[in-house]
């Protein structure tokens, strides 16, 4: 409301002075880019904020992170900006150790989108719930309660990630990138917790995971096309963004494991009355479609760019809400996304624009090709096609949210999910930043 009397009393002082000098009168458009001159941010932008947090999956979280842009001198670039750093550093309560820094600039290499992120992660409780989604029941009894971590092991990551984004025509372009990690998995060592009866001993035991598979070096050869028209890249009111893109693992070093990956995203958004609201949905899709995934990359979403700093699911914050954290392990799955975002209130506190917005939602994803079918069905004396169909039902989530937003660019996030099936865990919170797509 202030901000629209402050906008109304500059067009009428502008409209006097306009009568009295008799020039030609300023069109709403002139007015606009005057209200945003004075609003625009200008130089080095510095947020550091503590990291306290909290995600059902992985507990309470504290820490510190910090968000620097530089938005460059008159004319400003706000809300766009030259350059963004990111650091965080953070611990879980449930044994989570991260370490993540990003860089990304449009300016850095004319015409291209530039992201470089190094992550460290050390999950001493990595969660695992077994192949296929429901072919692998649920217990939440022996879910890290009373001395058994049943759905655990042990897990360090490192994850490289660079990605190029540039332009044909118009608003399609092409992506290029590189994500190289290394991953080291073995049988769970918590303190207080049991380590010889977990699902990822059987599996290991039974031969579903060979032990060729627990530690080993992927590099990630991106390609692709994608389509944008957002007005905004971090909060879009209008447009859509959709990606395809191909992602190849090359046995670089004569492990045996290499394979190819396809992915499809679209993503759209609406705001088809009111400035204050959006309708936005998210369609994806990945899929196997050359070689065998070793175990220690079945849990990767392909991405072209991080905007969480775990990019693993299916299940959790970044994928279905509501739905535990990689609940859902497949050769080939397609999940959505749909949300309303209602802006509450923007107020502008000591030279920074705030903001609030609410999110409902609802999620959905399935797996389409299941993964190591006929290891599962040898493991459980199960016929392969009724675990199919099983391994095929969907799993989904609802609930809401709120978000935080300073100076439009950085954006804190809490949000509620409860899933549909008993099977996909209880009610779940998260306390992270951005929006999920």
């Amino acid at each position: 409301m202030l901000k629209r009397l402050l906008l109304a009393a500059s067009i009428l002082a502008g409209a006097l002075a306009a009568y009295a000098q008799e020039p030609l009168p300023l069109t709403d458009e002139d007015y606009s880019k005057v209200s945003r001159a004075k609003a625009a941010k200008q130089g080095f932008s510095f947020v550091p904020l503590p990291i306290m947090g909290y995600n059902s999956d992985l507990g309470f979280q504290f820490g510190a992170c910090a968000d620097m842009h530089q938005y460059g001198r008159e004319p400003s670039l706000f809300p766009d900006f030259l350059y963004h750093i990111h650091f965080e550093g953070s611990y879980y309560t449930k044994g989570q150790l991260l370490l993540h820094g990003q860089y990304d600039s449009s300016h850095l290499i004319p015409g291209v989108d530039f992201v470089a992120s190094l992550t460290w992660q050390k999950d001493p409780l990595f969660q695992f719930y077994g192949f296929d989604g429901f072919v692998s029941s649920y217990d939440p009894a022996v879910d890290r309660r009373d001395g058994s971590a049943y759905y655990c092991f042990n897990r360090n990551m490192i994850r490289f990630l660079t990605s190029m984004q540039g332009h044909f025509s118009g608003p399609w372009g092409w992506m290029a990138g590189l994500n190289y990690r290394y991953v080291k998995s073995g049988i769970l060592d918590f303190k207080g917790y049991d380590s010889d009866n977990t699902l990822f001993g059987r599996y290991l035991e039974a031969g579903v995971i060979d032990s060729s598979e627990l530690e080993g070096h992927t590099a990630d050869l991106i390609a692709g096309i994608k389509y944008d028209t957002r007005d905004f890249e971090p909060n879009p009111t209008r447009g859509i963004w959709a990606e395809a893109y191909l992602n190849g693992s090359p046995d670089f070093t004569a492990s045996g494991h290499s394979f190819l990956k396809a992915s499809l995203r679209w993503r759209q958004y609406f705001t088809p009355g009111p400035d204050w609201l959006t309708l936005a949905y998210h369609l994806g899709y990945q899929t196997t479609l050359l070689g065998r995934t070793p175990f220690y990359m079945a849990h990767n979403i392909s991405t072209i760019r991080i905007r969480q700093t775990c990019t693993e699911g299916l299940g959790g914050v970044n994928t279905i809400r509501g739905v535990m954290m990689n609940r859902i392990i497949g050769d080939a799955y397609a999940w959505a996304n749909f949300e309303l975002r209602f802006r509450l209130l923007t107020l502008n506190v000591l030279g920074m624009e705030l903001g609030l917005a609410a999110n409902p939602f609802v999620d959905v994803g399935m797996i389409t090709k299941p993964y190591r079918l006929e290891e599962m069905a040898a493991l459980t004396s199960s016929d392969p096609a009724s675990l199919r169909q099983l391994a095929m039902k969907p799993h989904a989530g609802a609930g809401a949210g709120l978000k935080f937003s300073i100076d439009k660019n950085y954006i804190l996030s809490f949000e509620w999910g409860v899933p549909f099936n008993k099977q996909d865990g209880r009610s779940s919170i998260y306390f992270t930043s951005d929006f999920v797509f």
